[in-house]
């Protein structure tokens, strides 16, 4: 459905950009203007088909980041420039007259504008979001407990990765948090990116009871050209390896009890094994995926949070009664949040924010990078701290 969608949406603004240059010609515009015109068309044309020649083609282990930054730089002009155009057709071909024409054209711009804020500073304006979360079963000692959550950092796609990092160890350091917790994709592509330097930086985000994370489907090595199996088993081994050595716990299909008094709960993380790969574009909720092993020996009367890179898996944790608060990232608001509503809202049922089912509660983080295109429109950084409360 999504390529169907997909492709009558390329169609109708190719047959846009037609009506649009044939609009030029019947209002008199010189042939200079409308060859001009027509040249910007097909070279914004040429640019978004290198897109996946260089994403899909060229990618490889020794210059993942480079073909990536390249790639989502080109996205993001595109994405820009066809919604400023978009915005201007819906203007000016409709009817004759030329002031909406230049309504158009103020409009437009405006969004040009606002789209540039959002790749220039709301990409990296992170947000502290406080949650207050009542649970009938939480241990009389964690009543008041809170929990930094923060989810997919994309190291490979920043500008800036060390600078933009120190920032988040500052606002997580800033919250006092009992537990900083991780959603998945610390990478975007290789393990290579976790340098000496990213390391040393990720050291200083924690908890005072720790730091634990998950895997996210980027963090597989799955969008590197070559063998799957072997970059999945190369990266996952990799990441685990480094962030071990800088106090990170990553929790794969594991669980953890964390004390403090006479009481524990438990952290249980989901993850991103070769059996959730095929499930990397899902829109719906995952059903069928056995995650009873996981649980095996997870006490029933144990208060768990459950981290999972997917929120297609909430559904199933619910009906298991395996996760009293699921935790989970993936979607990012498609970086795009306006006034509320974003384009994830379309294609998801749970896509941003606190989410409740009698059986289990989920908190979906907005993430902290970027992926696809470099810009955050609304869709600010989030550091989500969850205060845990008694009903």
């Amino acid at each position: 459905m999504t390529k169907i969608l997909t492709t009558i949406l390329a169609l109708a603004m190719v047959l846009l950009d037609f009506i649009a240059y044939r609009r030029l010609k019947n209002i008199g515009a010189s042939k200079a203007i409308r060859y001009s015109f027509g040249v910007v068309i097909l070279f914004s044309y040429l640019l978004i088909l290198l897109v996946p020649l260089f994403m899909f083609a060229f990618i490889g282990p020794e210059n993942s980041q480079l073909m990536m930054k390249f790639s989502m730089a080109i996205l993001t002009a595109y994405l820009f420039f066809s919604v400023a155009r978009m915005v201007l057709y819906a203007f000016w071909l409709p009817t004759k007259r030329s002031w909406w024409m230049w309504t158009g054209i103020g409009v437009s711009s405006f969004l040009l504008l606002y789209f540039m804020y959002g790749a220039f500073v709301t990409r990296t304006n992170y947000q502290v979001k406080e949650v207050k979360i009542a649970f009938n079963n939480i241990p009389e000692s964690f009543d008041g407990y809170k929990v930094a959550f923060i989810s997919d950092i994309h190291i490979g796609s920043m500008w800036n990765a060390e600078k933009e990092l120190e920032k988040l160890s500052g606002v997580i350091s800033y919250t006092g948090a009992d537990l900083v917790l991780f959603g998945g994709d610390l990478v975007n592509l290789h393990h290579s990116e976790l340098t000496p330097q990213i390391l040393d930086i990720l050291s200083r985000i924690k908890g005072k009871q720790g730091t634990f994370a998950v895997l996210g489907n980027h963090d597989t090595g799955t969008y590197i050209k070559g063998d799957e199996k072997a970059f999945y088993e190369l990266n996952t081994a990799s990441l685990k390896n480094e962030l071990s050595k800088v106090g990170w716990v990553l929790l794969r299909d594991s669980t953890v009890y964390i004390n403090k008094g006479n009481d524990s709960i438990a952290i249980t993380g989901i993850d991103y094994s070769d059996r959730l790969l095929s499930y990397k574009h899902s829109f719906s909720a995952i059903d069928g995926f056995d995650v009873s092993g996981i649980y095996e020996n997870v006490p029933d009367e144990a208060f768990n949070i459950t981290i999972s890179h997917l929120p297609q898996l909430w559904y199933t944790l619910c009906d298991g009664g395996y996760s009293d608060l699921t935790l989970s990232g993936h979607i990012h608001a498609m970086q795009m949040k306006i006034a509320g509503f974003s384009p994830a809202a379309l294609l998801f049922d749970e896509w941003s924010g606190l989410y409740e089912r009698p059986n289990g509660k989920l908190y979906i983080n907005d993430g902290i990078g970027s992926v696809g295109f470099f810009a955050r429109i609304g869709a600010r950084p989030e550091v989500t701290v969850i205060e845990l409360k008694s009903e």
